[in-house]
């Protein structure tokens, strides 16, 4: 149980849909809510297929490239923390509008928004973690958690927004933007120390 809290939580921060609300929003502009509601579920199943495939398949990779679980952990950690301090500063070039696609939900909304980098970073270093087959049924079942609510808030965008505001939105987003960070910087620590047992 420890193990799906811990997991659930670290790929909720990473996946943080509330982020992806006004994406979702703007991509189905004009869309019937029937539309919508199919690329929030869509997009969801679609990450959770990702997000398994890279935790069962990360240990392959790692030998296929000679990389040490060390090595993943600091680059992971980096990427998150670029992720997180991305988050605290707006894009004003990314487009407001984008004509609706029957197909978005794969492309942008459930890659890379919901099982973009560190999601995927997450899920492999968190299956290095998982040393039993009850740990790596409890982050399959964190995985799937953290998509099941992922689609509750993506179907309830509109509501959300309304509820929350633009303000409140960007400040939901900054907060888990801290998270994010404090994911990637514990990240980098472990790897050191793992790989300079000195830092220790």
């Amino acid at each position: 149980m420890t193990f799906f809290i811990t997991s659930f939580i670290s790929m909720m921060v990473i996946i943080n849909p509330f982020s992806t609300i006004a994406t979702l929003i703007s991509l189905t502009k004009g869309a019937a809510k029937g539309e919508r509601d199919r690329a929030a579920f869509m997009s969801s199943v679609v990450a959770f297929c990702v997000l398994v495939f890279f935790a069962l398949s990360g240990f392959l990779v790692f030998q296929l490239y000679s990389i040490t679980l060390e090595a993943f952990r600091i680059a992971g950690g980096m990427i998150l923390l670029l992720i997180g301090l991305r988050m605290f500063t707006p894009d004003d070039k990314k487009p407001k509008h984008a004509a609706f696609d029957k197909h978005s939900f794969v492309v942008p909304l459930a890659i890379p928004m919901t099982a973009g980098p560190g999601a995927i970073t997450t899920a492999v270093v968190l299956a290095s973690q998982a040393t039993t087959a009850w740990h790596a049924i409890a982050l399959w079942a964190a995985i799937f958690t953290a998509c099941i609510v992922n689609y509750v808030v993506l179907r309830f965008s509109d509501a959300i927004q309304r509820a929350l505001g633009v303000d409140g939105t960007e400040a939901m987003t900054k907060i888990m933007g801290l998270l994010v960070c404090a994911v990637g910087v514990q990240f980098i620590i472990t790897g050191l120390k793992v790989a300079f047992p000195l830092l220790a």
